[in-house]
């Protein structure tokens, strides 16, 4: 009998997940899996969980049920222990870019049919460092994407409003996934107009410098979808061995592209979307891809930029590096995908 380890989140959706995972670990018994649930961990403690897992017993997969972070803290599990496992996922979360980008059904059960199957894809894994002082501060693996500038600002702003209606019953499952974001958006965008938040940016791609005097925002991404709408880089490949750089050069350069991208994913057999770039006031430069990643970011009047990985917010710096670990990782998507904005 094959052994998968589930790991996955009870208390979520406030406890309403522990039905959906005696589901998915039904089903799993059904197909002839012995299945382990292990639940996550608060404070950042479930790759170290994974990996000691991992050690402890012979497990054929890993099975993350959740949303992003979910994914990639099984990720990190994996990649900590001795032995190559492949990763499953059964999305449960809000934007779920890697179920999108890798297209894995978000329906469970569907998920679970893919997951039977077991078709490999060898994903691309970020290295990121923040440096300072010619030194490695911190350094952490991502799997979707970096980002660093407006949007982290974003992901702060709805981090502090969760937090400002955890204790709220009513307004908590309201003011939830994309609402809160929403809002978090609409309040940076406005602190914007009158606060300091461009700087400028040196990159060096495999040896190739690029520079940009002025950027709103900066990302680095792996995998194709992000925030769960958007595709910033669509010709973007997720076991080539390269990441994409997507420079937003101001607010209305972010809106444009905001727009522009998102009809990529509602209708991308549209007629009209390439016409309509220059309308929206895109500039589409070359893709810039690489390997291996150095930026050098200042800012005189808020020297610190924020970054965030995989959409949770990281640290804050000046001075990154992100190497690619090509095929690092092995997940379990659909055989043939064909992603519909390429």
């Amino acid at each position: 009998m094959k052994r998968a380890l589930l790991v996955a989140n009870p208390a979520a959706q406030s406890g309403r997940a522990e039905a959906r995972i005696v589901a998915v670990r039904d089903a799993l018994l059904d197909q002839g899996v012995e299945v382990t649930l292990l639940s996550t961990q608060p404070e950042g403690r479930t790759p170290a969980a994974v990996t000691a897992r991992l050690q402890e017993g012979s497990f054929d997969t890993v099975v993350a049920m959740g949303g992003d972070g979910t994914f990639a803290d099984a990720g990190k599990g994996i990649l900590g222990a001795d032995r190559r496992c492949p990763l499953a996922l059964i999305p449960a979360g809000t934007a779920n870019d890697q179920a999108r980008s890798l297209g894995i059904p978000l329906d469970p059960m569907a998920a679970l049919e893919v997951a039977g199957a077991g078709h490999l894809t060898h994903l691309d894994v970020g290295e990121a460092q923040v440096l300072a002082d010619g030194r490695v501060r911190d350094e952490q693996l991502f799997f979707d994407s970096l980002g660093l500038g407006f949007q982290v600002d974003v992901l702060k702003k709805r981090g502090a409003d969760r937090e400002a209606v955890a204790e709220v019953p009513v307004l908590r499952e309201l003011y939830r996934d994309y609402a809160v974001y929403g809002g978090a958006l609409l309040d940076t965008w406005l602190r914007s107009v009158v606060e300091p938040v461009k700087m400028s940016a040196e990159l060096i791609a495999d040896g190739k410098t690029a520079t940009w005097p002025a950027l709103l925002d900066l990302v680095v991404k792996n995998t194709a979808v992000y925030g769960g709408v958007w595709v910033l880089a669509r010709d973007s490949v997720p076991d080539d061995g390269q990441m994409e750089v997507v420079p937003f050069t101001g607010r209305r350069d972010l809106l444009a592209r905001i727009v522009h991208d998102l009809m990529v994913v509602r209708r991308p057999a549209a007629e009209s979307l390439e016409e309509g770039i220059e309308a929206l006031g895109i500039v589409r430069q070359q893709t810039l891809r690489a390997s291996d990643l150095e930026i050098v970011l200042r800012r005189p009047e808020r020297p610190e930029v924020a970054a965030q990985l995989d959409g949770e917010v990281w640290c804050e710096g000046r001075h990154f590096r992100v190497r690619v670990l090509k095929q690092a990782l092995d997940v379990v998507t659909p055989a043939g995908f064909a992603a519909p904005w390429r």
